[in-house]
């Protein structure tokens, strides 16, 4: 009997192993099962709105839009200066806003190694652990010791757009009770500031040794502006809707003000959303703005209507002799909209002294009587030939098509103060011409780089011969043309004596309702003082002689070309003055 009862005990221990074995073997599968490999991220990033502001355009395709472009122009003293704020489209210009579809989104791995945050929660936002990932590393595996197979989760996912710095940690409490963050900004510009988020809400652990994919782009959650210096040319046609001003670089740097606030904000790390900013302080200036575009990120308060403001502080802008007398301050709202959060926008800033004015430079229409100046790149040329008897564009216009005998002027032998001949001296040659040359340096006491103006200098007060430099920028930032009849140019001939109505016109590239008128004088004999080649070119002497023989420097105009040449001093050629700077 005592032996039957030992075998049963030993069964029963035997049936008690085998079903805590069974047991161990089953959580053991079941548990491998469950090991998983966590998430993988392939991030994306939206791509920033700006289809949803838009305005009607002339079009026959009923709902056409546009994006929206807002216009300012301030003057500072001599200076037109433009500021353009226009949304920016998004590549896929087809996907409008307002059709529903998703945006357009690209590998935020385009941007570089940029960091980024993953934080996990529970479904009821119970925190369970965060990490730091490399967007341009998708092989990282996130939390895979810390999730079950089968189980859902939310990951919130952010980034600054930096490729140095990691955003801050979330705090390592509930979500939806206290995920905030706080952020205080390096700097304001793409890599640091641009806050990208995107949360994605029960999402099931697949297990099997797979990790669990997450593909919600990150949305960028501020405004960013492009800002730039635009130095393109006028486009369109004068006086008409079409019509766009071209711009300058300044010659100097340019030094900027944001005066639109920049902030620190705090956010909700279960929306996006920022909860309270505190304005930043001591935020440096734009130094060295010019043609190339920095990317700055503002509405850091997520604001609808925002608006964004910038200042030029006097005595930055440089265009040959003129500089901004005063500052100049644009302020943006969108047209009373508000720079909207997630969209884009870029400010094109165009800098352009080009005008006609009077003897003190005060800016006048180009038929006023005292509009005898043209300031083209920042110099001012004399729109007559010296000379010119009448210089009232109300009663003798300088820009006349054709030109006319009375814009013809003087012709003068290089180094000479005193005139040789007039367009009213006939075509034959002159007594008594003179055919020494005058010394170098009789119109220069300076150098090519830095003129001064001479003794001889047959320019009045206030102007004087131009050099080869000045020539040269005034030929680069001007588009040639010509009217009137003309001849061929080949040396010294006569045909086309008996017209005046050729001229070689150099029209401001960015500013298409500005031009200087150069007749085509064509020159007198350097040794007889015949006149020979009118209406073949428009050739006017320059202050600097080629040194060391007879010969001095020339601006060239003909009938389709421009360039800069020499030619004998004792020659008869007109002159157009500069103003002496």
């Amino acid at each position: 009997m005592k032996k039957m009862h030992q075998i049963i005990k030993t069964k029963l221990a035997l049936i008690v192993f085998l079903a805590i074995a069974v047991s161990c073997s089953k959580e053991k599968g079941e548990n491998t099962i469950e090991v998983n490999k966590g998430i993988k991220l392939a991030l994306t990033e939206a791509q920033f709105g700006g289809d949803n502001i838009s305005v009607a355009k002339a079009s026959a395709k009923a709902g056409a839009t546009e994006p929206l472009t807002i216009t300012k122009e301030i003057q500072s003293g001599p200076f037109s200066i433009t500021a353009e704020l226009t949304e920016n489209t998004p590549s896929n210009s087809g996907l409008k806003a307002s059709t529903g579809k998703k945006a357009a989104t690209k590998l935020l791995s385009l941007r570089g190694p940029v960091t980024y945050r993953v934080v996990a929660y529970e479904t009821d936002g119970t925190y369970i652990d965060q990490a730091v990932g490399d967007a341009s590393d998708s092989t990282q595996v996130f939390f895979g010791d810390k999730l079950i197979a089968g189980h859902k989760y939310t990951f919130v996912i952010y980034s600054l757009g930096s490729t140095t710095t990691a955003p801050p940690a979330a705090p390592t409490t509930n979500l939806y009770t206290a995920g905030q963050v706080n952020f205080a900004f390096a700097n304001y510009t793409e890599n640091g500031a641009d806050f990208m988020y995107a949360i994605e809400k029960d999402v099931t652990i697949l297990g099997n040794n797979t990790p669990t994919p997450l593909t919600t782009p990150l949305q960028h959650m501020f405004t960013r502006v492009t800002l730039l210096v635009d130095n393109s040319d006028a486009t369109g046609t004068f006086g008409t809707a079409n019509y766009v001003k071209g711009g300058y670089l300044s010659e100097v740097p340019v030094q900027a003000e944001w005066t639109s606030p920049f902030a620190n904000p705090t956010v909700d790390l279960s929306t996006g959303e920022t909860l309270s900013a505190t304005n930043a302080i001591n935020v440096p200036p734009v130094s060295n703005l010019n043609a190339t575009a920095r990317t700055f990120i503002v509405n850091q308060s997520q604001s609808t209507n925002f608006s964004i403001a910038l200042t030029i502080p006097s005595g930055q802008i440089k265009i040959g002799h003129d500089v901004n007398a005063q500052a100049v301050n644009f302020n943006f709202s969108n047209a009373g909209l508000g720079l909207k959060p997630g969209f884009s926008y870029t400010m094109k800033l165009r800098f352009n002294s080009d005008r006609f004015v009077n003897a003190s430079n005060v800016t006048r229409t180009p038929a006023a009587a005292d509009a005898r100046y043209a300031v083209i790149a920042g110099y001012r040329w004399d729109r007559y030939n010296l000379g010119v008897v009448d210089v009232n564009p109300a009663t003798n216009n300088p820009d006349a098509v054709p030109s006319v005998q009375a814009l013809y002027g003087n012709y003068y032998q290089w180094g000479r103060q005193a005139a040789v001949a007039n367009a009213y001296s006939g075509d034959g040659a002159i007594a008594g011409w003179n055919t020494t040359s005058a010394p170098d340096g009789s119109w220069n006491n300076g150098t090519a780089a830095a003129p001064v103006k001479a003794a001889l200098d047959p320019c009045g007060t206030g102007d004087r011969v131009p050099s080869q430099a000045e020539y040269t920028r005034l030929g680069t930032y001007t588009r040639h043309t010509s009217i009137g009849n003309w001849t061929t140019f080949t040396g010294n001939i006569t045909v086309g004596l008996s017209d005046f109505t050729a001229a070689h016109i150099m029209t401001s590239k960015k500013s298409s309702d500005i031009k200087l008128s150069f007749p085509a004088n064509g020159h007198r004999n350097p040794t007889t003082g015949a006149q020979l080649i009118r209406q073949s070119s428009a050739i006017y002497w320059l202050n600097t002689a080629v040194g060391g023989n007879n010969y001095a420097l020339q601006g060239r105009g003909f009938q389709s070309s421009w360039d800069t040449s020499n030619y004998l001093k004792t020659a008869g050629y007109p002159v157009r003055c500069i103003q002496d700077k």
